[in-house]
């Protein structure tokens, strides 16, 4: 996809062996069965202990395509198992964002120091010296990984061992290496640190993946008043029905908390033992570019309501034009994102020019996660797909183009 495979395989570093299906209590419109032998065969061949698909086509009731367990001899996988899905939890943070513009309490074009007074002097690295910025950083420029920052889990830009020495490694929970400091232990914290470092080009100047989604959700915060958690939950999750989303996963539903997989040479091993989660108890770091855990059925629902204007199992998340807004190319002039792509609200747009044959057409968005969850919204198709499963790295297998073709193909039989 190209508003999410190209740009995040370089950016992002998973027992029942026969597949078990359900859907939604209804005939489906489409006969997904494309979709059904993909996931039945990754399920089959042990690839990944389970998968659930999520998917609604035009005003049709969604259609829950259920594969597989939990975890190897765990539950059976539905449309209610919880999953990590790291930087799908880029597109919500970019949403809660433009919630705020809504509320006119921030604005696209507004400088970043105005809001974290941290960012109102930034140093950019050049040639391995340090110099100032010549313009500032906007609130558009975090939405669109175009604020000059980076990522420690990339090697596009020298800023990568910095972040890690700094500790500035939001939303991974493996421990600290020799040599690296601790993570920030609050949103406030990882502003002030990441603060300290250059960035590695001037705001607006070029698109890079980055910790750029993290410290919007510090501008969140800070310009809501509310915890960042807090605010998420009051505004996108309550309203929208999202009742399992969230950045841990409290005791009552660990049982529907699905285990996460490392893909090796002699297969697939546990990445967490029984029980025991980073997201087991609230982070003293919520990451908005990807600490959050979900299911098929609210993620779906976030999609939903992106594609119908704002409103959800009728209720209004947000304004129509705002939900428009997400969606829209918010780059700064000039700017392309993958190959001269577009890019919105923290997730991707496909245009004439990155759009594939056979898979999603022109205006087609959405992002994935680098456990092997995806997402994406068709308006021309009037489809909305999520994908959930459990298996790191994501580059490990080709599901993503895999289940894009399945979808097309069956939308096509139709």
């Amino acid at each position: 996809m190209p508003f999410s495979v190209t740009a995040h395989r370089r950016s992002v570093l998973l027992g029942l062996a026969a597949a078990g299906c359900a859907t939604a209590g209804h005939a489906p419109a489409v006969d997904w069965s494309h979709v059904r032998g993909l996931a039945d065969g990754y399920v089959a061949a042990r690839k990944v202990s389970g998968m659930s698909v999520a998917i609604r086509h035009g005003d049709a009731s969604p259609d829950y395509l259920n594969f597989g367990a939990q975890a190897f001899d765990g539950p059976v996988a539905d449309e209610h198992t919880i999953w990590r899905i790291f930087s799908m939890t880029k597109p919500v943070t970019g949403v809660a964002a433009l919630l705020l513009v809504e509320d006119g309490k921030i604005a696209l074009d507004q400088p970043v120091g105005e809001i974290l007074p941290a960012f109102a002097k930034l140093d950019v690295l050049q040639d391995g010296v340090r110099r100032p910025a010549t313009k500032p950083m906007l609130v558009r420029h975090l939405l669109t990984h175009t604020a000059g920052l980076g990522y420690h889990i990339t090697t596009e830009n020298a800023l990568a061992p910095l972040y890690a020495e700094a500790g500035i490694r939001p939303g991974d929970p493996t421990p600290s290496k020799e040599g690296e400091r601790d993570p920030p232990e609050s949103l406030a914290a990882f502003g002030d640190r990441l603060a300290t470092l250059p960035l590695f080009a001037e705001p607006g100047a070029t698109y890079a993946y980055s910790v750029s989604l993290d410290l919007a959700g510090l501008v969140i915060e800070r310009a809501s008043g509310m915890p960042f958690a807090q605010f998420l939950q009051r505004r996108i999750f309550d309203p929208a029905g999202m009742t399992d989303t969230g950045f841990f996963v409290p005791q009552a539903k660990r049982a529907r908390f699905a285990m996460n997989y490392g893909v090796g040479r002699d297969g697939l091993r546990a990445l967490e033992r029984d029980g025991v989660s980073a997201w087991n108890d609230p982070p003293k770091l919520p990451s908005g570019g990807g600490g959050l855990v979900s299911t098929a059925a609210d993620y779906l629902r976030f999609n939903q309501m992106l594609m119908d204007g704002g409103v959800v199992g009728g209720r209004r998340v947000m304004r129509a034009a705002t939900a428009r807004l997400a969606h829209t190319n918010l780059l700064p002039p000039g700017v392309g994102a993958w190959d001269g792509g577009d890019f919105g609200a923290g997730m991707g747009i496909s245009t004439v020019q990155t759009a594939r044959a056979g898979q999603e057409p022109p205006g087609a968005y959405g992002w994935a996660g680098a456990a092997g969850t995806i997402m994406w919204n068709d308006p021309a198709n009037r489809l909305s797909v999520v994908m959930m499963t459990q298996y790191m790295p994501s580059r490990a297998y080709p599901v993503w183009d895999e289940l894009r073709t399945a979808v097309y193909r069956d939308l096509a039989a139709r």
